[in-house]
């Protein structure tokens, strides 16, 4: 629910609108106008053997709580099942998701494990970084090594899943009364693989108080001085930043936002 802003706006109207985002047999929407979701409703139900769930709560792992103040979107029941799922709800916490300083390898000498259940911990921890931004560096860095983990890139992993045990409750918060203004960050890691020299890019934006969009990858080209890096992770930036302004202005920002959902 975080990148609503990719649903194409339908129903327009004297400057209504309605945002449909479809999945498989779900649909969710949201808008500014009370009347116009009774009639998008109603016009559903009749084509359509369809059932209103009223203000939506929860969706495809995601907690939603909408109050006065504004939204705020968890994954705090789908985290616990992950630390239940491979057997980490009794571990130790810890307060950073990797040693500082650290950089992980290939470790070709390392002892091998198990690579099926190495990528389902990857891939489990991909999704929670839905509503989990600061998850996005080491969750990119781990998932270099699916091919051929060994027990260092494991114990990483695992690494991660105490850092999320004691952080389960963390999501992000949409202020009602934002000021609307988009902002946004970007740095660059230089040679954030050492393997392939490559740096890695990363920005995150923000619209009223909340993350709404960020991403963290290593850059397509090798920069040779730490300036290079540091204009490649700007121009992904750049990129992003003219995406996003044009479908706010597409969304004209309205302001009071309330998600529903039928199925």
């Amino acid at each position: 629910m975080a990148r609503l802003t990719n649903a194409k706006p339908g129903w327009w109207q004297k400057g209504k609108i309605l945002i449909v985002s479809l999945y498989v047999d779900d649909l969710i929407f949201t808008g500014n106008d009370e009347s116009m979701f009774v009639k998008f409703k109603n016009s559903m139900k009749l084509e359509f053997d369809m059932t209103d769930l009223g203000r939506m709560k929860y969706f495809l792992g995601v907690d939603l709580l909408q109050n006065p103040e504004g939204i705020y979107i968890s994954q705090r029941k789908y985290a616990k099942d992950v630390l239940e799922k491979f057997g980490m709800e009794k571990s130790n916490n810890v307060k950073n998701l990797i040693v500082p300083g650290v950089k992980l390898t290939k470790d070709e000498e390392g002892s091998k494990v198990n690579a099926t259940m190495y990528k389902q911990l990857v891939g489990s921890l991909m999704y929670l970084t839905v509503t989990r931004p600061d998850l996005m560096y080491v969750v990119s860095l781990i998932s270099r090594f699916m091919i051929s983990p060994t027990e260092l890139h494991l114990q990483a992993v695992k690494r991660v899943l105490r850092y999320l045990k004691g952080t389960v409750d963390l999501g992000v918060f949409y202020q009602n009364e934002g000021n609307g203004e988009l902002m946004a960050y970007t740095d660059s890691v230089y040679v954030g693989d050492t393997n392939d020299r490559k740096s890695t890019s990363g920005y995150v934006f923000l619209l009223s108080g909340g993350d709404v969009s960020w991403s963290l990858k290593k850059q397509p080209v090798v920069a040779l001085p730490t300036t290079e890096a540091e204009f490649v992770a700007v121009a992904s930036c750049v990129c992003q930043g003219v995406w996003m302004r044009r479908v706010l202005e597409k969304l004209v920002l309205f302001s009071r936002q309330v998600y529903h959902r039928i199925m």
